[in-house]
């Protein structure tokens, strides 16, 4: 208990931007994030670096998993989706977009 107390006293004195620096498998931290501070630290992938955006997907998926254990994997996606359109991600959604074309050129 004394260390879900620490990890709470934590996140409230430490800026949304260190919600980054969260481990994706710290399950008890992950847990203590909102809904609210985690749209405010989410950083577009494409001002990252290619280990940070896995950090990050990673990050996303297992928090989402852990505050919304009723969402399926599609409503995980679709959270992820309102986040980058949220925070004009416009070269990560491009690139979901011309990914999102059948693959043989119909």
């Amino acid at each position: 208990m004394r260390n879900v107390l620490l990890i709470a006293a934590l996140l409230v004195a430490v800026p949304p931007a260190a919600f980054a620096q969260t481990d994706p498998g710290d399950v008890q931290a992950l847990a203590l994030i909102s809904d609210e501070a985690f749209d405010a630290q989410f950083q577009c992938p494409e001002n990252e670096t290619p280990d940070q955006r896995t950090d990050d997907l990673q990050r996303y998926m297992s928090w989402a998993k852990v505050n919304h254990p009723d969402w399926s994997f599609r409503k995980r996606l679709d959270a992820r989706y309102g986040l980058l359109r949220r925070h004009d991600c416009g070269e990560t959604l491009s690139n979901l977009a011309a990914s999102a074309r059948p693959p043989f050129g119909r």
